[in-house]
């Protein structure tokens, strides 16, 4: 991770690879003692080149900690899908309901909440859809307050964790898998979804629709009502759906570790031919 002092020897060039700033941009959700950013910023200074995931994080590097454009290479990360179980667990959907799919942590920029406002603002979605968070740990008492508050019935928001080959299966089955998140570094799990068939909604801020391309039905995650339509666009349109399984097949195709690692190294090299 970020050091403050160097950890390599002199005579060595050093390349630094960075993920996000989501410490730079939504610094209220860290405590004041975090020094994360300061030390952050102390590495990528000392650095001889910086590798960033996206060109949304580029963008992000030069406005926060004024990096020249020239010190920053884009490698675009690679991606493995969950592996599928060979053996059926039986269907995951509750009393045969289609469900939203949701993966990973949900508080913060993740917008968890203001995807949860915008399904309890159509009537058809409340009426007719569930939602799986899967991972991200139990609900907290301020979600399940917020749910009872909207109108969600018993169980009709699950969380569940498990193994990659269930996580799988969730995204199997999902009538559509969500991605409401403020901000990105570059985002994986819309690319796990495609890999599964599953159509994609998705947020259209920093580096998602980079990542995503044409594969995805955007909103904008600051709107309630954004949301609420793009999905009725995807869910309530089997003609939508069978375009976004297509276009998400190809839109995978993009991104391998092996193309990853051949890229980072092409730039480990170029750096120390810079001498």
């Amino acid at each position: 991770y970020y050091s403050r002092v160097g950890t390599a020897i002199e005579s060595s060039k050093t390349v630094i690879t960075v993920y996000d700033m989501i410490h730079e941009k939504f610094p209220e959700h860290f405590s004041i003692n975090d020094k994360t950013s300061k030390v952050k910023e102390e590495s990528i200074a000392r650095a001889d080149h910086v590798i960033a995931i996206s060109e949304s994080t580029k963008a992000d590097l030069i406005e926060f900690f004024g990096t020249q454009p020239s010190k920053i290479s884009v490698v675009y990360l690679g991606f493995g899908a969950p592996a599928k179980n060979r053996e059926s667990l039986g269907s995951v959907k509750s009393n045969d309901r289609d469900f939203l799919l949701y993966v990973g942590g949900r508080g913060g920029y993740k917008n968890f909440s203001g995807f949860i406002e915008a399904v309890a603002q159509s009537e058809k979605l409340i009426s007719e859809i569930d939602v799986v968070a899967f991972g991200g740990g139990a609900f907290t008492q301020v979600e399940n307050a917020q749910f009872r508050v909207l109108g969600f019935k018993e169980n009709q928001i699950r969380n569940v964790s498990g193994s990659d080959q269930l996580l799988s299966q969730y995204y199997s089955e999902a009538k559509a898998f969500i991605y409401p998140s403020l901000y990105e570094g570059f985002g994986i799990p819309p690319l796990e979804a495609m890999a599964h068939n599953c159509p994609v909604v998705s947020s259209n801020t920093s580096s998602m629709p980079e990542v995503i391309g044409d594969a995805a039905e955007y909103f904008s995650p600051t709107d309630v009502a954004s949301i609420s339509l793009a999905l009725e666009n995807v869910i309530y349109s089997n003609t939508r759906i069978a375009d976004l399984q297509k276009l998400g097949k190809e839109r995978i195709k993009k991104f391998t570790w092996e193309r990853c690692a051949i890229e980072t190294l092409k730039t480990y090299r170029t750096v120390l031919q810079d001498k």
